[in-house]
């Protein structure tokens, strides 16, 4: 199979999801949120603390630039606030190599639904968005924009403790006699096919987010 055939598959079922998927209703929020600069000590960690994973685009290998951080960090913190508050995300940290990896082993190599898209992202991007991601983070926290429930992409919830937290509600209704009945969804392509317009309305309307943030987004 071709380059060709996987982007066109993986296009193709995006735009299928698309098509398929209803809007959902909007209300607004009074509280907004701004970014606040990135410091050296906050990049230097950032550094040190991310994993050794090398993009091909990437000018040089994570481990050379964790080993002169000291002396890139200050460079890297410039670059991250100039995006910052700009609101613009360099378009050349927006390249990524698509891997089309199995589902699992023992699948049709030859079937191309038995395949789905990783992105290798370029390592000054991922600094970058984990710069955003800690700001917007403590926005929902500290606004309780967040549903009370969701346990994952948070700290000190992961899946971990949804399976805690069913498996306890089962044993409750078990003890008062209870039957107990569980539905489980699984989204196709979830992250790959989010609407990014109606994204961009929820983020403003219900997270507060508007100028620089929302444009940088």
């Amino acid at each position: 199979m071709r380059a060709d055939d996987f982007a066109k598959y993986f296009n193709d079922k995006v735009d299928s999801v698309h098509a398929s998927a209803a809007a959902t209703p909007l209300y607004d929020v009074l509280r907004r949120v701004d970014f606040t600069a990135v410091t050296v000590d906050e990049v230097a960690k950032l550094v040190s603390s991310a994993l050794n994973k090398t993009c091909q685009l990437d000018p040089a290998t994570t481990w050379l630039v964790k080993d002169t951080s000291g002396l890139l960090s200050p460079f890297v913190a410039l670059l991250i606030n100039k995006s910052l508050t700009t609101g613009c995300f360099p378009a050349e940290s927006k390249e990524a190599i698509i891997w089309p990896l199995l589902e699992r082993e023992g699948l049709d190599l030859t079937d191309l639904k038995n395949y789905r898209p990783v992105s290798n992202l370029q390592f000054l991007s991922k600094l970058l968005e984990r710069v955003v991601q800690a700001r917007l983070q403590a926005h929902l926290d500290g606004s309780s924009l967040l549903p009370g429930w969701q346990s994952a992409y948070r700290r000190l919830l992961s899946t971990e403790t949804t399976v805690t937290k069913v498996f306890n509600d089962l044993l409750i209704a078990e003890d008062q006699r209870q039957m107990s009945s569980l539905c489980l969804l699984d989204l196709s392509s979830a992250f790959d096919t989010v609407d990014c317009d109606l994204l961009l309305q929820r983020l403003k309307r219900q997270s507060g987010l508007c100028g620089t943030v929302l444009q940088w987004i």
